[in-house]
């Protein structure tokens, strides 16, 4: 009987301890909320065991909380003069008799308002002499001789800025994209930044490789640079960097196929989230078949896909003349009729595929919406291929360029730019990626990767070498670069990438354009998240002199207006530019 009541005291004792682990001892942070009240305590555990989500949120508050406490211990206690010298005094100074030193944690406040007028002093004198002195001997102060205050002692030589902890920014950088060197160039400004982590609450900056998660109501203006926060991404940046997107803003800005389609190459959408893909998959295969130089390639002659049909409406863009619209000389030839596929939202190469059969087409929309591998989309594009480009030595190219937008609205082109280029052969015959798609996210998987160039790049100075040597009468820098120019203008004013006006917001974009055999530029495509991997020596170089260019116009200029960076940080070296130089060219400001 005695073992049974025993063993039933043994669970019970061990049943408490599971009830204890789950309670505060998990949650360290949470005994600041409750230290005082015992009542406060039991609702915490309550909410500990009903309600874990809220209680990791109360865990992450007090963490913020404790930090704030023990950076203001730490202010007290240099103010307390514990961890500053003491004043400095010369020997006259010494001589000179003195009351009692007003205490360190006063004297920065002495510097506003003098709390030892000479008049208070007195007074303050006479009370103390009040309670010293017999009563019956007292004399009021009002009967008293006029007596010369001595001088204070000589306040504190505090400088503010070198003596206290100073409060500094909080970034995050997230993980992928070389965010390695983003830190890299961010610690170089750690007087006034420090790393944190995700879950910490109090981030100023954040740097991710996409903008789920980010909450754009906190971009409000203030006057306080310590509650202002800053995102890499804003709002509504797909307008353009989605690839229906920058074909619907370009359609709606000119209302005219025929100017847009002049800027990009002709471009179909294909949104299975609407209800009217089956008039834009009507659309695009009647011109198919209208326009196929080569005659009857493909045995169907339609598309079929028994998709779901939504209740959505479509974005309005016109294509009133495409029946009409003749395609550039270039982007046709008289042995194929090559098209391309991309999936809407994807980068880095992802799901383009070249076509030129309307069987091939069907097949990989509907496996990519079904779900290919791990994949799934709903959203396309179809491009035509650019199927007569310039070459440099019988291979494909496209040339990289990065743009900035800063938080006052104002877009920049960097003064630099790189060429990408395949390191096989072209041909219209082969549809191998690794010969029309020339991403360094898909040519580095390429057997013959740096065979040619470092890291299949060449810098805008060799570009025009090598142009030279194969006798192409072309100078890029006084015909395509000005080009270039309009074109990001003409993006950035076809749509407002900041509909609701919010404060502190910065971009890096990446475009991306080619130049066909009539020596055209076209644009190809404007990419939210441009790749920063350092795959080249020539990468090396210019990737972080521009990141930390577009810092100085951006973070550095909202956080810490007051510091010229300049004059202290490295230097990142760029040939044939000064280094107090910023690379980036404004070129005017956003719609």
């Amino acid at each position: 009987m005695a073992s049974a009541t025993q063993e039933k005291k043994i669970k019970k004792k061990e049943k408490e301890e599971q009830i204890q682990s789950k309670s505060l001892g998990n949650f360290h942070n949470l005994e600041l909320l409750c230290k005082a009240d015992d009542r406060q305590k039991k609702t915490l555990e309550k909410i500990i065991k009903q309600k874990p989500d809220l209680a990791r949120s109360l865990n992450i508050y007090a963490d913020g909380v404790k930090y704030y406490i023990a950076r203001q211990q730490q202010r007290d206690k240099l103010l307390a003069g514990k961890d500053i010298p003491l004043m400095e005094v010369s020997e006259e100074q010494l001589q000179q008799p003195s009351l009692p030193l007003i205490s360190n944690r006063q004297m920065p406040r002495q510097f506003k308002q003098d709390f030892f007028h000479p008049r208070l002093l007195s007074e303050s004198l006479e009370k103390q002499n009040k309670r010293q002195i017999n009563p019956n001997s007292y004399t009021p102060f009002a009967n008293r001789q006029r007596v010369a205050i001595p001088a204070l002692n000589p306040p504190l030589k505090f400088n503010r800025d070198r003596d206290l902890p100073k409060l500094k920014f909080n970034y995050y950088v997230g993980p992928g994209n070389n965010g390695e060197l983003v830190k890299k160039i961010l610690q170089k400004r750690e007087q006034y930044w420090t790393a944190v982590p995700l879950t910490f609450q109090y981030k100023h900056f954040i740097w991710q490789q996409s903008y789920f998660g980010m909450d754009f109501n906190r971009l409000t203006q203030s006057e306080s640079q310590f509650a202002r926060v800053m995102y890499n991404f804003f709002e509504f940046h797909k307008n353009i960097t989605s690839k229906t997107g920058l074909s619907q803003s370009l359609l709606q800005y000119y209302n005219n196929i025929e100017k847009t389609f002049d800027i990009i190459p002709l471009v179909f959408i294909f949104n299975f989230k609407n209800q009217d893909w089956m008039k834009d998959i009507l659309q695009f295969t009647e011109f198919y078949q209208i326009n196929n130089p080569i005659g009857q390639a493909s045995i169907k002659s339609t598309l079929e896909f028994d998709f779901y049909v939504s209740n959505l409406a479509g974005t309005k863009v016109n294509y009133n003349g495409i029946k009409s619209y003749k395609l550039q000389e270039t982007l046709t030839s008289k042995t194929q009729y090559l098209w391309l596929l991309k999936p809407a939202d994807w980068n880095r190469g992802e799901g383009v595929h070249v076509f030129s059969t309307l069987e091939e087409v069907e097949a990989l929309i509907k496996s990519y919406y079904y779900g290919k591998g791990n994949y799934e989309c709903k959203e396309f594009i179809i491009q035509k291929y650019i199927e007569r480009p310039l070459l440099l030595s019988g291979r494909k190219f496209d040339i990289r360029c990065w743009v900035l937008i800063s938080q006052e609205m104002q877009f920049f082109l960097f003064k630099e730019a790189y060429i990408r280029t395949s390191g096989t052969a072209f041909s219209l015959d082969n549809k191998d990626r690794y010969i029309h798609l020339t991403n360094n996210a898909v040519q580095k998987n390429a057997q013959n990767y740096g065979q040619f160039e470092d890291g299949n790049q060449l810098s805008l100075k060799r570009f025009q070498q090598l142009l030279d040597q194969q006798e192409t009468t072309y100078n890029f820098r006084k015909e395509g670069w000005p080009m270039i120019k309009d074109v990001v203008k003409i993006t950035m004013n076809s749509t407002r990438l900041n509909k609701r006006n919010r404060k502190y917001g910065m971009q890096l974009l990446g475009y991306d354009f080619m130049i066909d055999e009539n020596l055209k530029l076209w644009l190809i495509e404007v990419n939210a998240n441009p790749c920063l991997e350092e795959s080249s020596n020539l990468l090396k170089m210019l990737i972080p002199r521009m990141l930390d260019d577009a810092f100085k116009l951006t973070l550095d200029k909202v956080f810490t207006p007051e510091v010229d960076f300049g004059q202290w940080l490295p230097k990142y070296k760029v040939d044939d530019y000064e280094d107090q130089e910023n690379m980036w060219e404004q070129l005017g400001f956003c719609n």
